[in-house]
């Protein structure tokens, strides 16, 4: 009897589980997103633009060479 009892609570813990991923659409590791290399580079690139590293003429370059 005790063991029904385990089971269940067992059962509820993995539902509860299942149904909060399931809304916040969280589904593990395996689903991530991952970003592609060049568009990664592009990133970077703005970033530095933005912050003054970078002359638009520098960014224009490094840009046409990842394409």
């Amino acid at each position: 009897m005790w063991l029904w009892g385990v089971l269940m609570m067992a059962l509820f813990v993995v539902l509860i589980v299942w149904l909060v991923r399931a809304r916040t659409g969280s589904a593990g590791p395996e689903q991530s997103k991952t970003v592609e290399p060049k568009e990664q580079a592009r990133g970077i690139l703005a970033e530095r633009l933005a912050k003054g590293e970078l002359s638009t003429e520098e960014y224009r370059e490094r840009l046409d060479a990842l394409r």
